[in-house]
């Protein structure tokens, strides 16, 4: 018996250890390292900048062993639940409708529609954006009705292609963490790390650097690490919870350095920083100037991986958006209905797909109909060559919904510092009961004011992109003006169905509040 107990022990520690490694590396290094190269015009700076942010959210792991305990015993482990306990049940009402409208439609629609826009570069074939939209609409509904689908009726196969995403999603990247290195261009001709090397042929190493550069990439890293603070609720189901903070700590360092080398190896292998260009160099052999049969069968791998990594995504994400809406239903914090008192399943989950839907049709029409002059997109009038297929320009008209999803990502940062502030701050009224962590007080303190900071800079880089501050361009005609636009008007949404929540429903129908009175 003696024996078995340090075994039992080791295995929780390896089960959490990768169950943090597998939650916390997902789309991000995908999809938004590029974004991140594009903001900071530097590699050098970008690559200081994951490992900023990677030192923060290791950080605020050990802070969120002490929130998360309060749900040790009971409730549910979620952002509206611990800002219930720690502020108010009204401001976690206010969080919550924030991930319903906010946070979870944008990051959806993003995967639904790069899932879409992978498909249209593996095929390789010439189609006017008059015929894009209508398939991007068309498709995207039907590919998000599918999933939620299978979320609500065959949740047994939803929970299988979970475990196989957690586990197809590591091949490629480690795959490109190898072969960034070996693909290395020390002449800078096909690497984005040297001055004058890359696609742009832009200078983007130590020699030249913009004044916009610190503070560009925010938003594109904290999508990466988005989701990582949920892990820490993993201590109210383990046996030795005692492993539980050594786990997760180590976990993230884990992560944290991960992310550092691919961005390395990316930006040594890829001319761009983006996975997709080094699998197609990787799968051409590594020559600049591959033969047009090896051109276009590397364009189809490389782009049908990330269709796949997609589509996990967009699986995961349903089930993520059906259960959040459910669990604070039942925590009172959304209003399930006039009579009921609870949500089911199928209610979340057709809840959560109207909203996405709604959300995902405007973005695509945004992006369609608005030119974007940076990406040499003039709308849905824009003429489509092979050569601008060559070049991405089927990434344009998901600009804007790129960047609304990490600056909602960046956003959501915010929620999580009041949520720490608040937790300091319990720490000298003690209204909430939790298991207190050594160095709390200057850990909390660094890394919320840091979060907060990171958020500013994250969502700054959106509104006043670098053709205003850099290249002189009217503000009014950049993205940012639209982004600008987009962003005020879904925090008005987000303010309005809070107050109709607050002033009518709840108000209306108040045996709802007497439920949330009783559940807090």
């Amino acid at each position: 018996m003696l024996n078995n107990k340090p075994k039992t022990k080791t295995f929780e520690f390896l089960t959490l250890f990768t169950m943090v490694i597998g939650t916390v590396i997902g789309s991000g290094i995908y999809m938004k390292n590029n974004e991140l190269l594009q903001q900071t015009q530097n590699p050098i700076i970008s690559i200081a900048l994951w490992a900023l942010v990677g030192f923060v959210c290791v950080i605020s792991v050990r802070i969120f062993i002490e929130i998360s305990s309060s749900t040790k015993h009971f409730g549910n482990g979620t952002i509206g639940n611990w800002t219930k306990l720690f502020i108010n049940r009204k401001v976690a009402s206010l969080f919550s409708i924030f991930y319903l409208v906010m946070y979870l439609p944008s990051t959806q629609a993003f995967f639904i529609g790069t899932f879409i826009m992978y498909f249209f570069q593996a095929i390789g074939v010439v189609i006017q954006p008059s015929t894009q939209i209508s398939i991007y609409l068309a498709a995207g509904i039907f590919v998000l009705v599918g999933f939620t689908l299978l979320q609500m009726y065959k949740p047994k196969y939803n929970k299988t292609l979970q475990v196989f995403g957690t586990i197809f999603k590591f091949i490629p990247l480690v795959i490109a963490l190898v072969a960034g290195f070996v693909l290395m261009d020390k002449t800078g001709g096909s690497s984005a790390m040297w001055n004058g090397g890359g696609e742009t042929g832009g200078h983007w190493s130590t020699t030249s650097i913009s004044k916009t550069a610190f503070i560009g990439g925010f938003g594109a890293i904290l999508f990466s690490f988005d989701g990582y603070i949920y892990i820490a609720n993993a201590q109210k189901d383990a046996t030795h919870k005692d492993v539980v903070p050594k786990a997760l700590f180590f976990g993230m360092i884990f992560v944290a350095i991960f992310y550092i080398l691919m961005a390395i190896s990316l930006f040594l292998g890829s001319p761009d920083g983006s996975i997709q260009k080094l699998f197609e160099k990787l799968l051409s052999g590594g020559a600049k100037t591959p033969t047009e049969l090896v051109a276009n069968l590397s364009r189809v791998i490389s782009n049908s991986i990330l269709i796949i990594i997609c589509a996990l995504n967009i699986n995961v994400f349903t089930y993520i958006g059906a259960v959040d809406v459910q669990s604070d239903a039942e925590m009172g914090l959304l209003f399930s209905g006039k009579q009921k008192t609870t949500m089911t399943e199928k209610q979340a989950g057709w809840t959560q797909m109207a909203i996405v839907a709604m959300i995902y049709v405007i973005m695509v029409l945004l992006g369609f109909f608005i030119p974007i002059a940076t990406a040499g997109w003039e709308g849905i009038n824009t003429i489509i060559t092979m050569e601008g297929i060559k070049t991405g320009i089927f990434y344009a008209p998901l600009t804007l919904m790129g960047e609304f999803a990490s600056a909602v990502s960046a956003l959501s940062f915010l929620l999580i510092s009041a949520i720490v502030f608040a937790a300091i701050s319990n720490r000298k009224t003690n209204k909430v009961k939790v298991d207190k962590v050594r160095f709390f007080l200057p850990l909390a303190i660094f890394s919320s004011v840091a979060m907060c900071l990171f958020t500013f800079f994250g969502i700054f880089t959106f509104v006043f992109p670098n053709e205003f501050l850099l290249d002189d361009k009217k503000w009014i005609e950049t993205s940012g003006f639209i982004f600008t636009i987009m962003l005020v008007l879904s925090l008005i949404l987000w303010i309005a169905v809070f107050l109709i929540q607050e002033k009518l429903l709840f108000k209306k129908y108040p045996n709802q509040m007497i439920i949330q009175e009783l559940r807090q």
